[in-house]
This record gives C-alpha cells, structure tokens and sequence, in this order.
C-alpha cells in the first residue's frame, strides 16, 4: 500500500513539472483582459431575498425544549 501510494505521489510529481507546449500554444492571446465591473448591484440583489432564518430556528428550538422537558416528566422514576 505505501509502495503504490509512493508511486503515485512520484508520477504526480512528475507529471506537475513537465512542460505541455500544446498548452502554451493555446494561450496566445495578445488581447488586453476584459475590464473589471463593480458586483455592488449584484450583492444587493442576493442579499434582498434572504430571510434571516434566526428567529425561526430559536422559536423551534424553544419547541423542542420544552416537549423533550414534557416527555421526561410523564416518564416514570425506574
């Protein structure tokens, strides 16, 4: 088990370092990057439509507090 985990890691290895001039063929592109816009309007859009899931959550858990207290009082003394 370790020789084949040791085998693996050393062709990771290998393979990260070798060069893939088909790769860097690709990439030759000599075109400016596309300009960067501001997200500030898509943020507000993401955060109007989430409700906040807090008071739910701690009235549930108030919920089931107070049944788990029911059942362990009707339980009788063993």
């Amino acid at each position: 088990m370790r020789k084949t985990a040791l085998f693996l890691i050393v062709g990771l290895a290998c393979a990260a370092c070798a060069p893939f001039p088909e790769l860097d063929a690709l990439d030759d592109d000599t075109s400016p990057p596309p300009q960067l816009l501001p997200i500030d309007s898509l943020l507000k859009q993401g955060q109007a439509t989430m409700a906040d899931p807090g008071p739910p959550l701690a009235a549930r858990a108030a919920r089931l507090k107070m049944r788990a207290a029911a059942i362990g009082a009707d339980r009788p003394a063993t």
